[in-house]
Order: C-alpha cells, then structure tokens, then sequence
C-alpha cells in the first residue's frame, strides 16, 4: 500500500462546483474513469493513462501528457486515496510539478436526474515562496479558468451535447 502524501504546512485552496442534468451514477462512474479525462481536458495532449479502472481505494495511476503552451512532457502519479460510492473519487499526486496537490472530485444527487460536481483542490506550488507569490498573482484566475472549462465539458458530454 502506498502513503498518502500529507500537505505541508502552507497550502492554497480552490473550489468550484457546476449542476448537471445526469444522475449522480453517471457523473460518479464517469470519474472513476480517469481515460475520461482527454475528452473535458482543455489544451491537452495526452500522451498515455495508465492504471487499473475504475477506481478504487489504494490504486495508483499514471497520466503523461503536453499541456499548451509548454513544449514538455508532464507526468502525473497518483494514488487514490478514498472513493465513496455515488459522493467522491479522491485523489493526491505522488508526482507532479506541484509540491503538493489533492484533488477531490464530490458528487451530490439533486434528484433523480440532476446532480452536482464540485471539484475541490488543496495544493501547494513549486518554487517555495515564489511559487506561492506567483500563485497569488495568477494561479486563482489559470485554476477558474482551467476547471470552469472542465466543468463545461464534462456538463456537455454527460448531458449528451458534446
């Protein structure tokens, strides 16, 4: 079993949720699926995900990709440190350029048809203090902007109009 990387003691935050039109299954089996993250994924190439799916407690997964406008291959390692049925996939990076970074994906039913998606983050930057200067001046405004696209997406290819 893999430990989970604790957060270090400065740490930023970030939520933002989005209702969609499907039933909170859909939404949850939808995000047990990390294959899934080339179709909502903005300015990505992907490269290779490689892991067990769906997602379970304690599975470790691997995601290689090129963002825009960075000409470099990025590598993400994850394990997954809880997946509660119908209400949350999360999980915390073991590799990646951040010094820290947990990303929980909560899922609650709206009724039988209608379900909300709330993507919480706790992350830390790289780079120490200047990593969270820069952060500060422009990290709030790249992560809206990056999960409000997301969101929209994945709202659009779980409501059929993608």
């Amino acid at each position: 079993m893999i430990a989970i990387p604790r957060p270090p003691a400065k740490t930023l935050s970030f939520e933002r949720s989005i209702e969609i039109d499907c039933p909170v299954e859909v939404l949850y089996a939808f995000h047990r699926d990390t294959r899934n993250a080339p179709k909502v994924s903005p300015g990505t190439r992907f490269l290779s995900i490689d892991g067990d799916f769906p997602l379970d407690d304690g599975d470790v997964f691997t995601i290689r990709f090129v963002q825009r406008p960075l000409p470099m291959t990025l590598t993400w390692r994850f394990v997954v440190e809880a997946v509660v049925l119908n209400r949350a996939v999360i999980d915390v990076a073991l590799q990646s350029p951040f010094a820290y970074w947990r990303h929980e994906h909560r899922f609650e039913s709206l009724g039988p048809r209608r379900a909300r998606l709330t993507d919480r983050v706790r992350y830390a930057p790289p780079f120490g203090p200047l990593g969270r200067l820069g952060a500060a001046m422009i990290g709030g405004t790249m992560m809206e902007r990056l999960f409000a696209e997301r969101q929209r997406r994945t709202k659009a290819l779980l409501e059929g109009r993608s």
